[in-house]
């Protein structure tokens, strides 16, 4: 719907932005999941969730430069105007037109994807994103559909927080590797006992919640052909195919 320059211009400055507060997230995120397992688990080398902090630190500065750029200005400028005056195309269709086409195609790609899944970090990556499409198509198209939207945008929440969780414990384990690969981990501590001490706990937590996102993705499934066949029943209703 929207004017196709503008579209990509933002797009392009969302990214960067995206970029540079998602890394400064990611940090955030592994810090908090080591401090659970160094809470769990008081044996475990305490170095590691330190090692975090001090880049979370280093990382600071470049997030509150980015947030004082007038780079960062023009692009809230820029999305302010956008909603006062949207830059639609001229010849766009109607929305409901526009948002049931796209619900439609994010529905569809992801039962394509949950199909012939198998647990490779790749295929598990991919549910993620389409689950995450997903989500926000049947939360945009909501007010369009029948009150079974909501159910389905809860289990699709479900599927990203638990591949989601899959994504935080790989992070957990490439920092805890590269650490005990450096020559400061060897400081007071056995490099290697330390990081398979460190490991069996982040492979236990792995092995807990490795497949927790498979029933709200069946669930999320029959939701979404429940609401296909009410919606085609319901003459004051747009009908999804």
């Amino acid at each position: 719907m929207l004017e196709l320059r503008w579209f990509e211009a933002i797009m392009k400055e969302l990214a960067w932005l995206g970029h540079t507060l998602g890394d400064y997230r990611d940090t955030d995120v592994l810090i908090a999941l080591l401090e659970e397992f160094a809470t769990a688990d008081r044996s475990l080398d305490r170095a590691v969730v330190s090692r975090a902090i001090e880049n979370r630190q280093s990382n600071q500065g470049r997030v509150v430069r980015t947030l004082t750029r007038p780079r960062y200005a023009s692009l809230l400028a820029d999305l302010a105007r956008s909603v006062v005056r949207p830059p639609l195309r001229q010849a766009s269709d109607g929305p409901r037109s526009v948002v049931t086409s796209q619900l439609i195609d994010a529905w569809g790609d992801l039962r394509s994807a949950s199909s012939r899944v198998n647990d490779t970090a790749a295929d598990l990556h991919q549910v993620r994103i389409l689950a995450k499409r997903a989500r926000y198509a049947t939360e945009i198209a909501a007010p369009m559909l029948d009150d079974g939207a909501h159910a389905i945008v809860e289990r699709l929440v479900a599927i990203q927080d638990s591949l989601g969780h899959q994504r935080d414990l790989a992070s957990v384990r490439r920092h805890v590797t590269t650490w005990y690969d450096s020559p400061e981990a060897a400081r007071g501590v056995d490099p290697v006992d330390a990081r398979e001490s460190w490991l069996s706990a982040v492979e236990a937590a792995r092995r807990v919640s490795l497949d927790s996102w498979r029933e709200p993705l069946a669930e999320a499934m029959v939701l979404i052909d429940d609401m296909n066949v009410h919606q085609s029943q319901r003459p004051d209703r747009h009908q999804l195919p």
